[in-house]
């Protein structure tokens, strides 16, 4: 997901998505619109600067959040690649998986006893002002802070993939069944149950007059519905992979691009007629130095194709992704997946002796879950 990097918060890269500022604005409105009928006697202007501050305020929350997340996978073993704040609250992009069921729980559970938990300090601190009676307006922001802490939490703790709630039923059926996909696919097939209860209640939200609450309600389902589908699809492709290798769906000795050849003599010379859309680039002294792909290509400018040079755009090898021709694909598809990758080159004893692209994978799948009816279907679920 791509973000506007905000720095690194206890060592893990933190981002917002553009969306973030949609949020930002509803969380604005909401508060100014509600304040003046729970605490009246203040300018329009107070209300304003009153929910851009709690908004911002539950903005820090969310993150919160989503660092219990990272922080409870570190300590578990588990690689955070990044920490992304978007439209439905924020994302932890995990490299792994946790390697117990304990584990996998402990990550999944933080980050919504990290909410409720902040609900009740907001709660608590609402209640001290309320006692001594002074400043009205904050102790009207602290409880709404508090009720969508609260809110978030518990909505989060749904039994359903991609909730943390799915999470932890995945954690549980793991420890039950002592088999992690079974349980994964339980949990996914959980949050596509969840997403059409949503998706309901949404409707009749919507016939009752509720408009926009409707609406919000059904597009929440419908992401998570989404959502859950593709951790299914996924789960069921590694599935029917297992056993298979990397050299199985390999292309081997691809052609390869020179690296000191323009982009327009390479587009006439070794572009046109050929099949690939990718290629390994070949430095003068034949070591492979990088991946040059169409959609580089297609950044060139027409006029600049003819003074630029192959080596110019080409990805540096050390930003290639690789895999071993005798590892399992199961391995790669997760790397490529967790790593928002396409392709990868295949490396044997230091030589680059083959390359996989998404469209092998995908080829891969389906050829295996014909062959494989049972494990496709995920005997048990």
């Amino acid at each position: 997901m791509v973000g506007i990097p905000l720095g690194r918060i206890a060592g893990f890269p933190v981002s917002a998505n553009w969306s973030v500022l949609v949020i930002l604005w509803l969380f604005t409105w909401s508060l100014a619109s509600t304040l003046p009928t729970r605490v009246a006697g203040y300018s329009t202007a107070t209300y304003w600067i009153a929910g851009a501050c709690g908004a911002v305020v539950l903005l820090a929350s969310l993150l919160a959040h989503e660092l219990a997340h990272a922080i409870v996978a570190r300590r578990a073993g588990v690689r955070v690649i990044d920490v992304t704040l978007w439209l439905f609250g924020g994302v932890t992009r995990l490299g792994g998986q946790a390697k117990t069921p304990q584990a996998a729980f402990r990550i999944a559970v933080s980050g919504p006893v990290t909410s409720l938990a902040l609900a009740a300090g907001f709660a608590s601190a609402a209640a001290g002002l309320s006692t001594i009676g002074n400043a009205h307006i904050v102790t009207g922001v602290l409880w709404w802070l508090a009720g969508i802490n609260l809110v978030l939490g518990l909505f989060n703790l749904l039994p359903g993939a991609p909730l943390d709630g799915g999470q932890v039923l995945r954690a549980w059926l793991w420890r039950r069944h002592g088999d992690p996909v079974r349980a994964a696919l339980g949990a996914a097939r959980a949050g596509r149950a969840v997403a059409m209860i949503l998706i309901g209640f949404g409707f009749l939200e919507f016939l009752a007059g509720a408009f926009v609450a409707g609406i919000w309600l059904a597009f929440i389902g419908w992401f998570i519905f989404t959502a859950a589908h593709t951790d299914e699809t996924g789960i069921l492709a590694r599935t029917a992979l297992t056993g298979v290798r990397v050299a199985d769906t390999m292309t081997s000795h691809p052609h390869t691009a020179p690296a000191e050849v323009t982009v327009e003599d390479f587009i006439e010379r070794y572009l046109l007629g050929d099949r690939h859309s990718a290629y390994p680039v070949k430095a003068a002294d034949g070591s492979i130095s990088g991946l040059i792909t169409l959609a580089q290509i297609r950044q060139v400018l027409p006029s600049r194709r003819s003074e630029t040079l192959v080596n110019d755009i080409a990805v540096p090898l050390d930003r290639v992704p690789t895999a071993a021709p005798n590892e399992p694909v199961t391995a790669l598809l997760e790397r490529l997946s967790t790593d928002g990758q396409s392709r990868a080159l295949i490396v044997d004893g230091g030589r680059v002796v083959g390359i996989v692209t998404a469209s092998d994978l995908t080829r891969l799948v389906d050829v295996y879950r014909l062959a494989r009816p049972r494990a496709s279907a995920a005997d048990g679920y």
